[in-house]
């Protein structure tokens, strides 16, 4: 297993400043995203892939993925062929419209595709409410669909009727916690298919309401891993260790629109001390620099 971080927290931020923080938070691993705002978007289709690649480089980074929300189907067919020429392996968005549509209609198009420029699709299990600016207030919970990928059912429903090789699912926990599934279960069903592309270390705030409060997961150092939080990482990483899961669990938050830099970077590392305990208590050494 790897340990990477999302480079989401420093929406707000460069890519240069981004990178150059969370090298000297000691990763090596970083998903970029290329998503529309309030979200991260550090890196866009027709930009300079060799420019991008030198700055991973300054900082002795490595791009695990591309993740890329809120985005159309061109815009996403867009982003496959950048995650290509980056030579990044998996692309993560999430259900983008009401499952059969998104089905038919957004993935199926794309996984031959996908399949061509040898990069991995990973749909996040995610809450069934359209995109908006303001999603993280909280707003769009009355307008949920009635089916997405949610669900434990809905993802072993996606990479049953869909059971391409190029076709895996993202595992967010805060999500499949908000749902009242199990995150172990999760974890095993999808790795004995070989459908676990990626993970997220990611908490939910305590005072978040069910059917109520969205995709509101709180501000975002409740959403950061803590000894307080809801999830113990512990044993999600204790699960993915005796799957034998080899892909990045990275480290995740939304809620710090407005923060400086310091103050994401701060939160990081109060949360990154935290994971490793987390780690040590689920028996993983750790294969990141230090």
């Amino acid at each position: 297993m790897r340990y990477a971080a999302e480079i989401l927290p420093y929406h707000d931020a460069d890519l240069d400043t981004a990178l150059g923080e969370l090298a000297g938070l000691g990763f090596d691993e970083v998903m970029l995203w290329s998503s529309a705002p309030p979200l991260a978007d550090h890196v866009h289709p027709g930009d300079d892939v060799a420019t991008i690649r030198r700055t991973l480089g300054r900082h002795g980074m490595r791009a695990t993925g591309l993740t890329c929300y809120g985005r159309d189907r061109d815009e996403l067919t867009a982003r496959l062929r950048l995650a290509h020429d980056l030579g990044v392996d998996t692309l993560v968005f999430d259900c983008e419209a009401p499952y059969p549509e998104f089905v038919e209609h957004w993935l199926a198009p794309m996984l031959d595709e996908a399949e061509r420029l040898g990069v991995r699709i990973a749909v996040e299990n995610h809450l069934t409410v359209p995109f908006s600016a303001d999603f993280e207030s909280g707003a769009g919970e009355d307008q949920r669909w009635s089916e997405g990928v949610d669900s434990l059912a809905q993802i072993r429903r996606l990479v049953t009727e869909l059971d391409h090789p190029n076709l895996g699912v993202c595992l967010a926990p805060p999500h499949l916690w908000v749902m009242g599934e199990s995150i172990s279960e999760a974890v095993w069903f999808l790795a004995e298919r070989g459908k676990l592309f990626h993970y997220y270390l990611w908490d939910v705030d305590r005072a978040y309401r069910r059917g109520v409060d969205g995709l509101d997961f709180g501000p975002g150092e409740r959403q950061l891993p803590r000894p307080d939080g809801v999830l113990d990482h512990a044993v999600g990483l204790a699960a993915l260790d005796r799957v034998a899961y080899t892909g990045a669990a990275s480290l995740k938050c939304h809620g710090t629109a407005g923060w400086p830099v310091e103050k994401v970077t701060r939160e990081l590392r109060r949360a990154d001390t935290h994971l490793r305990t987390c780690f040590a208590r689920a028996g993983i050494a750790l294969s990141r620099r230090t």
